[in-house]
């Protein structure tokens, strides 16, 4: 961030500076890239002014053949109404009843039937075809004009990259910074420094990861995909109906039929998904300090008795909690800024020296307007903190932390395409910026600075976080048991390491899903206990394990996001590229030496590298 008032005051900061800088800049960026793929803007405009004109065409044109095939089964029905009348009148005057209904129907039927099939075979059977021959060239006509304008754009989607997100983040002169690959030696600072030491067990797995600073402090960025057992409840029914004996109104006894429609219930595990996107902040700054804190539960929309309402009902909560504290010896004193204590809530803290020394006033002040705020994404975050590890975790980025452009592949129209793309690059750096705004508020966190690390490291070797990141990129088929029904966890293992490449185990995880009936006793009021067959799924775990080979991509300035590296069918297209890395899926086959050289000279021959 830029050294003045605002270098501290992360929403004041976004209100001011980025709010309107972020749209621009991602105007700038796609306007160079256009101008870098030679576009012909103008042609493309042209042609999708010609699209949608064809389209207006092919819409009257099929409004108006719809409008005469309804009429051509109108007057079919009334042409058969009009033979049935016209036989009608021939049966009453065989019967010899030639009365004037006879007659008219016997004449008019003739008529009637006669015209509407006249009109039909020789207006409207020859107008509908013309109308679908005439409808079968404008489409076709549009395909053609839409294949055009499409191919037009084909050298802006390949140019794609997401390391120009990267320079785009950069050159917004903020304190973030991030990283082409997941900086080795940030991790190894991470781990060897402050404890992180995280791996994600056999129910998660990285679907995508980039690392960068703030400051001087490193922070990663990953998106999981995991999977929980949780008791799922199904429903069954049965109808039972009996007879009795009631006495009725006359005195007499009479015979009703009576029913009740039993419910039974029965639970079973079943596996959900869901993603959580998470950052991972290391900071050496009151390194004592744990804490926790979730969201406050002010809606994004709410008014200032909403968080009035809030403060008032926490902050006796922390009144309690702090004599309840004194009376037991325990370490926790309320803040004298109520409104902070109580939107934060971090009333599991277990250094109140460090805290305070953390959250100074303008660092409560900070996190207050961040909590308050009704123009960004609102209190959405949670935040623990363990001694010198940070961890924010957000709904706002549980569904994506990176740029998908395959969402721009059936895009034909510049324009369109070109306001999804600074939509999208606004959204993905305000989604981080908020991710991280929590960490920005506290000003010790900036002011301090992350030891250097000057251990040894391997550039071309990828991290384990990506690694497996970019199998959640590849084709899941590809990885998925047979007997699998379900979703996959795929899970990545280094196996041996080559010059030119990296072999790993992949692990996919899944269920398979068999149907059950369970039948449970349910009593009726007619005082009969009667079985209610409820059916249910049994999730039986199945598990597969492949191959992946992993290479470097070097010296890429001139790469592309093309996921077929090549055409040669010895690698059979089970080829994509994840930020600076192309994995290659082997299977179940073996990977020597001579296949690594072999891969990682396709590579080196897709991207133009010499």
């Amino acid at each position: 961030m830029k050294n003045d008032a605002l270098e501290f005051d992360p929403y004041d900061y976004y209100k001011k500076e980025l709010k309107g800088k972020v749209s621009e800049r991602a105007k700038e960026l796609i306007e160079n890239l256009t101008k870098k793929a030679n576009i012909d803007t103008e042609n493309n405009k042209k042609l999708n002014s010609e699209i949608k004109k064809l389209e207006n065409e092919i819409d009257n044109c099929s409004f108006k053949c719809s409008g005469h095939k309804v009429l051509n089964i109108f007057l079919i029905i009334l042409g058969i109404a009009g033979v049935i009348f016209s036989i009608l009148g021939i049966v009453r005057m065989v019967l010899g009843d030639s009365d004037l209904f006879a007659i008219l129907s016997l004449v008019i039927g003739i008529i009637v039937a006669v015209v509407c099939f006249l009109i039909v075979f020789l207006v409207l059977r020859k107008k509908i075809k013309k109308y679908e021959n005439e409808l079968k060239k404008l489409k076709n006509k549009h395909q053609n004009k839409v294949n055009e304008a499409w191919q037009g754009l084909a050298p802006l989607r390949e140019s794609f990259d997401f390391s120009q997100y990267i320079d785009f983040v950069n050159d917004l002169n903020t304190t973030i910074k991030l990283d082409k690959d997941v900086d080795k030696r940030k991790l190894k600072l991470l781990n060897e420094s402050y404890d992180l030491n995280w791996f994600y067990g056999n129910n998660e797995s990285v679907v995508d990861v980039y690392s960068g600073t703030v400051g001087e402090n490193p922070f990663l960025r990953i998106l999981v995909n995991r999977t929980d057992l949780y008791n799922h409840t199904y429903t069954g029914t049965r109808v039972v109906t009996w007879t009795k004996q009631v006495r009725g109104s006359d005195g007499k006894m009479h015979t009703v039929t009576e029913s009740e429609t039993l419910v039974a219930n029965y639970s079973a595990p079943a596996p959900k998904y869901f993603n959580y996107s998470m950052i991972i902040y290391g900071n050496g700054a009151a390194p004592k300090l744990t804490f926790s804190r979730n969201p406050s539960g002010l809606p994004l929309e709410h008014d200032e008795k909403d968080v009035e309402k809030l403060i008032k009902k926490r902050t006796k909560e922390i009144e309690e909690r702090a004599e309840e504290a004194i009376k037991k010896g325990k370490n926790f004193t309320a803040l004298a800024n109520n409104d902070f204590d109580a939107l934060f809530y971090a009333i599991d803290r277990n250094n109140e020296t460090e805290f305070r020394l953390l959250f100074t006033p303008l660092a409560q002040q900070n996190m207050t307007e961040l909590i308050c705020a009704t123009d960004t994404y609102g209190d959405d975050f949670r935040f623990l903190k363990q001694n010198k590890l940070n961890y924010i975790v957000s709904n706002h980025s549980s569904s994506s932390i990176d740029l998908r452009y395959t969402n721009y592949f059936n895009l034909y129209n510049y324009e369109e395409l070109k306001n999804n793309y600074i939509n999208d690059i606004t959204r993905e750096f305000y989604s981080l910026y908020f991710d991280l705004a929590p960490i920005l508020a506290i000003p010790l966190y900036q002011m301090n600075e992350a030891p250097l690390y000057d251990g040894k490291i391997n550039e071309d070797e990828i991290t384990y976080y990506e690694a497996e990141a970019s199998i959640n990129h590849m084709n899941s088929n590809l990885f998925r048991p047979i007997e699998s029904k379900t979703n996959q966890i795929l899970k990545t293992k280094k196996i041996k390491e080559f010059n030119d490449a990296e072999l790993y185990k992949v692990t996919s995880y899944s269920y398979d899903k068999i149907p059950r009936t369970t039948y449970v006793p349910v009593a009726c009021r007619n005082g009969g206990v009667y079985d209610v067959a409820v059916n249910w799924f049994e999730y039986i775990p199945c598990q597969k394990d492949s191959n992946v080979a992993f290479s470097k991509i070097k010296n890429n300035d001139n790469s592309n996001l093309n996921t077929n590296i090549s055409n040669n069918s010895n690698i059979n297209n089970n080829v994509v590229r994840y930020h600076n890395f192309a994995s290659f899926f082997v299977g179940e086959d073996g990977f020597n030496e001579n296949d690594a050289n072999t891969f990682a000279n396709e590579i080196k021959k897709h991207y133009n590298i010499k």
